[in-house]
């Protein structure tokens, strides 16, 4: 009995180790199994997310459309609040993605508009496919702008002008001076306040022309990874899942004080040895993806393996007097059955029954996990399967939580390939839209061809219209300027009336003088004081001769320089206080008949590389001005031209009369071709034009005119000392408007 009791004790043993060793296999390639299970959806976000950036720089790389500000018009417009949204004729938080931007009182600008139109374009057409499985797909901007689809959330509502996803994670881990190798990342696990549920997000930097412009990226909620920690797990057993950094995401008997900790729990805030002793043991064997170990008092088993995604620990915590419990639960009556039977039969009756209890369902479980990571679905192994699992042990129930896991693996990838479906559908929907949209648009392009032709025809008229205005303009402004050379030649003509006439009263009165003398000489009776006396009368008649035409040529030769200047433009380098007094002088001359007075209060030594002949023309058409309009029915008036201000480079003078002014509504349109108040009365409206057109032509400078009624006109000429070489009428300044505070004649 001793023996066959130390026998049965050793079967016990042996049996008990052996079931240890196939059991601790079987929990390593649960929690293999288990890592594939939570990490599936959060890599098939990663590749979500990798597709989604590759479409976004495929069309990114298109052409910008024309007419690029007409449909950013039409879908997005800046709010009350200064925040851009979508219009509100175009928000479906169902099916679109919705939009906020805190862009400033300017707007974005084109590189702006075209990159939130396109990544409008991509989530209205991929976001339907990939929320759900995923909770959102988005675009971040760096701009401080997110456009993002989540089924029935309008995230531009609820923006508001302190809203900055710049400094969220998912932007900070996109900038290149922390994530200079460009790689796609996690973030750290949240919770969100909108869809109320634990987050991670996966996140790929956005690079466009040599530069970050944002994310692109995928929001998940983790409620199926934590129910599965949490449900369909043995008493014995405890299932965890770490961050890379040793806190922990997931605990089922640590859920609240994960959710205090902002989803990540340290593992010296946890208070569960367990926890501390899992992460030990795993930085033991860090090196490889998966992995089993014994505590060092032997009591628990610890298997991990590393999810795919964000690079997570799932890690199962298997009780060993759980296990030795069972196999002397399952084992002990075979063994005393054998005791009583014979030693060998008993030994060789467990053998069997380990094999058929423990081995082979173990193998039929590793060959199910060799399947499903090969891409195929096992069949069932559970009581009803093909392994054989009977009963209801621990193993029965391990095969059941097998298949259950296989099941809802089989019917996620089942929603996969629907959504991809879906996803394919919606887009041979969306391209046979765009397809009539592009025939639509070729018509609408033909159509505008049609309607610029047609415009281009009436524009061609239109010049040809404008070039014969403008030759008859260029003949009334010659006739206006040789008008005026005209009333010069009248003036100085009047004015050499007079020397010339006293010259020829004294030329005959020397002639009749002459004839006396020759006469008393030739007498020979001619007396010393008569000779003497006749001399002297013929000296002063040569003197006046001799004065009346020195007058003359001055007359002559001033006349012949102004004429010479004025018809044309000639450039050359005179004083400004010498052409000046020329040009005031002989329009002196032409109304020295009134009372009127000219003031020349200029320096001698402002000397100008200009046209004398265009600065003529200026200062005779604002002295015309005066007379004509400031002066009409008065008898006298004055004129006065001054220096205001002097530079290295430029002149100020001011040309100002006591005139009657210019009335207010007059002010803004005296330098503009034709406009006169004295039409039909010898005005032709040309003379303060040619004058703005002289001035900032060929003088280059600058004219304003300011006026107050009853108390005169003052017209100021900003001109440099040295006239720009070349100066086209389409360089030409626009004429200045008045200022507001100086009423006009």
């Amino acid at each position: 009995m001793a023996l066959l009791a130390a026998l049965s004790l050793l079967a016990y043993l042996g049996a008990g180790a052996l079931a240890k060793e196939r059991l601790g296999l079987h929990l390593q390639r649960q929690v293999v199994l288990r890592a594939l299970q939570l990490g599936q959806p959060l890599l098939e976000g990663e590749r979500s997310v990798r597709r989604l950036h590759q479409e976004w720089q495929l069309r990114a790389s298109q052409p910008v459309p024309a007419d690029l500000r007409e449909r950013f018009a039409r879908l997005f417009a800046r709010g009350d609040d200064g925040v851009w949204r979508l219009r509100p004729e175009q928000v479906d938080a169902q099916w679109r993605p919705t939009f906020y931007l805190q862009h400033g009182q300017s707007g974005p600008d084109d590189d702006m508009r075209w990159r939130a139109l396109l990544s409008h374009q991509l989530l209205s057409e991929r976001g339907p496919a990939l929320v759900p499985p995923h909770f959102s797909a988005y675009v971040d901007f760096v701009e401080r702008g997110l456009m993002v689809y989540s089924r029935g959330i309008d995230w531009g509502r609820g923006a508001t002008p302190q809203t900055n996803n710049f400094d969220y994670p998912t932007m900070q881990g996109s900038d290149p001076a922390r994530n200079p190798q460009r790689r796609l990342f996690w973030t750290p696990v949240y919770y969100d306040g909108e869809a109320k549920a634990w987050m991670v997000s996966v996140i790929q930097p956005l690079d466009w022309q040599g530069r970050w412009v944002g994310t692109v990226g995928h929001d998940l909620a983790l409620d199926t990874l934590l129910r599965s920690v949490s449900e369909r797990v043995e008493p014995g057993f405890t299932v965890m899942v770490f961050n890379p950094e040793g806190a922990l995401i997931a605990h089922p008997a640590l859920a609240e004080r994960i959710a205090k900790a902002q989803g990540q729990l340290e593992r010296a805030q946890s208070g569960d040895p367990q926890v501390q002793e899992a992460w030990t043991l795993m930085r033991l064997h860090l090196g490889k993806e998966e992995g089993l170990a014994l505590s060092e008092d032997g009591e628990r088993l610890v298997a991990w393996a590393r999810m795919p995604g964000p690079g997570w620990w799932a890690v199962e915590v298997a009780d060993v007097a759980l296990i030795n419990r069972t196999a002397l639960r399952q084992f002990s009556p075979y063994i005393a059955l054998c005791g009583l039977v014979a030693l060998a039969l008993g030994l060789w009756l467990q053998r069997r029954l380990v094999r058929s209890r423990v081995q082979k369902p173990l193998e039929g479980l590793g060959e199910a996990i060799a399947t499903l990571r090969s891409g195929r679905l096992p069949l069932p192994i559970g009581p009803i399967g093909s392994a054989g699992w009977q009963g209801e042990g621990e193993l029965a129930r391990i095969g059941t939580a097998f298949d259950q896991m296989t099941l809802e693996l089989g019917q996620r990838r089942a929603q996969d390939a629907a959504h991809a479906e879906a996803l394919q559908r919606e887009v041979q929907t969306r391209q046979q839209a765009e397809a009539d949209l592009r025939a639509l648009n070729e018509s609408l392009e033909r159509r505008i061809e049609e309607r610029t032709l047609a415009l281009r025809e009436l524009n061609e008229g239109l010049q040809r219209s404008l070039l014969q205005l403008q030759a008859a303009q260029q003949e009334l402004v010659q006739k206006e300027t040789l008008a005026g050379l005209g009333a010069l030649v009248a003036g100085v003509a009047h004015e050499l009336n007079t020397p010339l006439g006293n010259a020829l009263l004294a030329g005959t009165t020397a002639q009749e003088i002459s004839r006396a003398l020759q006469e008393e000489l030739t007498r020979g009776r001619a007396r010393r004081s008569e000779v003497l006396q006749l001399g002297e009368k013929l000296q002063s008649a040569l003197e006046l001769i001799g004065g009346a035409l020195q007058r003359s040529v001055e007359l002559v030769r001033g006349f012949k320089q102004v004429a010479v200047d004025r018809a044309s433009l000639q450039r050359r380098r005179f004083l400004l206080h010498e052409v000046t007094q020329e040009v005031v002088g002989l329009f002196a001359l032409a109304h020295k008949r009134q009372a009127y007075r000219f003031e020349v209060d200029l320096p001698d030594d402002v000397a100008l590389d200009s046209h004398p002949g265009a600065y003529g023309q200026v200062l005779t058409n604002l002295l015309q001005n005066a007379v004509v309009h400031g002066f009409e029915g008065r008898s006298e008036g004055l004129v006065r031209i001054h220096l205001l201000r002097r530079s290295a480079a430029r002149i100020e003078l001011e040309v100002a009369d006591d005139g009657r002014g210019i009335a207010p509504e007059h002010l803004g349109s005296v330098f503009k071709p034709f406009f006169t108040t004295r039409m039909g009365q010898g005005g032709s409206g040309l003379g303060l034009h040619i004058v703005y057109s002289l001035v900032t032509g060929a003088l280059g400078g600058r004219i304003e005119v300011t006026s107050e009624v009853g108390k005169g006109c003052r017209f100021r000429l900003d001109l440099p000392l040295v006239a720009p070489e070349e100066l086209s009428a389409g360089d030409a300044e626009p004429a200045p408007a008045p200022s507001a505070d100086s009423p006009a004649r």
